[in-house]
């Protein structure tokens, strides 16, 4: 079936100029009084990149997404936005120096604490999931030691930080954070090592970024992106399992898992009405085309990461994925619908996109598009198995 399930969108914010400014970081919440806050930041490429203040843009919705008003702009990094009742918190970055910082607002979004610092040092994530489990909010990280982040990635470790709710979360004595792990490497039978790492030719090392923290069936696990030969060896991510004794975060790397569209930014969110968890990932359809002609018409990156296709997919246990359906497409190689974030409302699962339409090219998108895929579980198969030994049911055959 030839059908997108959410091709037409809002537009939230547009760049004047992508060549010189362009969209980032996507994220939606929802406070329990309904209303819907969404956050995106701008990206301004070399040599001005992070060099401006105030990046974050903050917007609220209370007319169930029709009216999108700006209440806020942040000094915040590649945060994820959660609330705790009907307080709205954003985790991330700090500008430049990237210590984890977080910040506050208990009136709806419309003004914000200072950020707090966390933790020092360097780190990086994007929007992905927050998880609240035995009265503590976790969040993933990775460090990101200075240097050329194209060409270091493969020294960044992973990591998760725990926050008391019972505390102030403002205060860096209600976190902990766990031991990190580095990135195991890549054994030669997934790669081809087709491309050198290079900042010139955007060509990343090969590394694990980005990482998601859930609960399977009360096990914690992160599932990373996982860049492999300058994205040629696409869909798959890494897992690693957390273990939290009230005192101690125990965090190690589990394995290499395949996982369609790993190999760019993905966010999973879990749907306690149909036990799935779901997520939105971005396909590509040539990781092998020869990149020369890709490079001679502009494309940025390798053709691995292409970015134009956005599918929605849906698992049991976050490791084996189920196609639900396209979200949205373009059958233009620099156009692009990605680093997407997901929420469940209702029947409805909205999605928010970094997207290239008629821009610069898929990667500095020059648009932040908000989509809604109605009634979003009839899109799912019964996954669940049954277990009786039973006599099989017989299908009906009509001529």
């Amino acid at each position: 079936m030839n059908r997108v399930l959410a091709g037409d969108y809002q537009i939230l914010a547009e760049s004047p100029d992508p060549e010189t400014v362009y969209t980032g970081s996507p994220c939606l919440a929802q406070l329990p009084s309904g209303r819907l806050i969404a956050s995106f930041e701008w990206f301004r490429p070399q040599p001005l990149v992070e060099k401006i203040p105030d990046q974050l843009e903050i917007l609220v919705n209370d007319d169930d997404g029709g009216r999108w008003r700006r209440t806020a702009v942040l000094d915040i990094i590649w945060p994820s936005l959660f609330a705790v009742e009907e307080t709205l918190y954003c985790i991330g970055n700090a500008r430049l120096s990237r210590e984890i910082v977080i910040a506050r607002s208990e009136d709806g979004g419309e003004s914000w604490s200072e950020p707090s610092q966390l933790f020092g040092g360097r780190h990086h994530n994007a929007p992905t999931s927050v998880l609240f489990r035995n009265g503590h909010v976790y969040r993933a990280f990775e460090t990101c030691p200075v240097g050329d982040d194209a060409v270091g990635r493969s020294q960044w470790e992973s990591l998760v930080v725990a926050g008391d709710l019972s505390r102030d979360l403002l205060d860096p004595a209600a976190w902990r954070m766990s031991n990190k792990v580095h990135f195991p490497g890549v054994p030669d039978v997934l790669s081809q090592r087709r491309y050198e790492a290079s900042a010139a030719d955007k060509v990343v090392e090969d590394c694990f970024i980005e990482g998601n923290i859930i609960d399977v069936r009360g096990e914690m696990r992160v599932l990373l992106r996982t860049i492999i030969d300058g994205h040629t060896t696409g869909g798959i991510a890494s897992v690693c399992s957390l273990e939290d004794d009230g005192e101690r975060l125990d965090y190690r790397f589990v394995q290499f898992y395949p996982m369609p569209g790993a190999q760019c930014k993905f966010h999973i969110v879990h749907d306690e009405e149909s036990d799935l968890f779901w997520t939105t990932v971005c396909l590509p359809t040539d990781t092998w085309q020869e990149r020369e002609p890709l490079r001679a018409v502009g494309f940025a990156s390798p053709p691995g990461n292409e970015r134009r296709i956005l599918m929605l997919m849906y698992s049991l246990d976050a490791l084996n994925w189920f196609q639900a359906g396209c979200v949205a497409m373009s059958r233009r190689i620099f156009e692009a619908f990605s680093y997407a974030s997901q929420l469940i409302r209702g029947e409805d699962l909205l999605v928010i996109s970094r997207t290239s339409q008629g821009g610069f090219n898929q990667h500095d998108t020059n648009l932040v598009t908000l989509h809604c895929i109605k009634k979003f579980r009839e899109l799912a198969l019964d996954l669940k198995p049954t277990y009786s030994r039973g006599p099989r049911p017989h299908q009906r055959i009509t001529q």
